[in-house]
């Protein structure tokens, strides 16, 4: 038995050497379009390449923390907050991503939407929420996306791999029907390393960017329920300013008219006027 296994293994050299060319490729044994077909038919799978001589043990991965919150907050000056926010951004190494500032007769407000360093983000939430007159709504979470993480950076890793092995068969075409499938396959697999290296780098920004949104408004008049919202003394005080302000607004209303009123007390004057010589002028009963 053992015999045999032998003759069977000599064999078998044999036969590879006598099949292989100079340069140690398999010569063509009759069928090249059925032997390429064989090589390019290989799974496309997700099995990682093998690891190279001397590559170090790769370390325990990091968490990969996605942080996101947002502060709304009153303000009693709203451009004197959003001038102090603005001056906060640089020494927080945070910046304004966008911004939008509405008004309306109530109420005038700033929208922002700040991207901080996340080890930064706790920090600069709480040096916000000290410019609040009255903070309404404080509130922060975490995402955990370490397994997405790394599962799509091997991914991209085996992609590239897999890419490579396609390159090579590109080289060893020897008609256009092998080249164009090959081609194929190597755009579809293209395609895929772009769509998930695009995908992994959206993912790192917001690891690396936390995410924070803060409203801050300032109220133009008071609101259903003063007393509440202001408390007793601010309530009245408020109420003497806003009064002073209307009387003003109403003298201010008076001088705009004040030809109009001229010309309709004139206009009263002389129909009074006429009223009475019509009523000396007719006969007594």
């Amino acid at each position: 038995m053992n015999g045999m296994a032998t003759s069977t293994f000599f064999s078998l050299i044999f036969l590879a050497m006598a099949c292989s060319s100079p340069d140690g490729r398999l010569m063509d044994l009759g069928h090249p379009d059925r032997e390429f077909e064989e090589m390019l038919d290989i799974p496309i799978t997700e099995q990682p390449p093998p690891p190279m001589e001397g590559a170090k043990v790769e370390e325990t991965p990091s968490e990969k923390i996605i942080r996101r919150g947002g502060i709304d907050f009153r303000s009693r000056d709203l451009e004197e907050d959003y001038r102090k926010l603005k001056n906060l951004l640089p020494t927080f190494q945070a910046f304004a991503e966008n911004e939008n500032k509405s008004a309306s007769v109530h109420q005038k407000a700033y929208n922002l939407t700040i991207r901080v360093p996340s080890e930064q983000f706790d920090t600069l939430m709480s040096a916000i929420s000290g410019l609040a007159f009255r903070l309404d709504n404080r509130y922060s979470n975490r995402e955990d996306i370490t397994g997405n993480y790394y599962d799509l950076q091997s991914r991209i890793k085996n992609k590239k791999a897999l890419e490579e092995r396609y390159l090579e068969l590109l080289k060893q075409a020897t008609n256009v029907k092998d080249m164009l499938e090959i081609e194929r396959a190597l755009n579809e697999i293209r395609t895929e390393i772009d769509r998930m290296e695009g995908r992994f780098v959206v993912l790192g920004n917001q690891v690396a960017l936390s995410t924070l949104h803060v409203y801050l408004y300032e109220n133009l008049s008071p609101g259903l329920t003063p007393v509440l919202d202001e408390g007793v003394g601010q309530s009245i005080l408020l109420a003497l300013t806003k009064g002073w302000q209307g009387f003003v607004l109403f003298l201010l209303w008076l001088v705009r008219i004040w030809p109009f009123l001229i010309i309709g007390g004139v206009a009263v004057f002389f129909w009074r006027r006429r009223r009475q010589r019509v009523k000396g002028n007719s006969p007594s009963q």
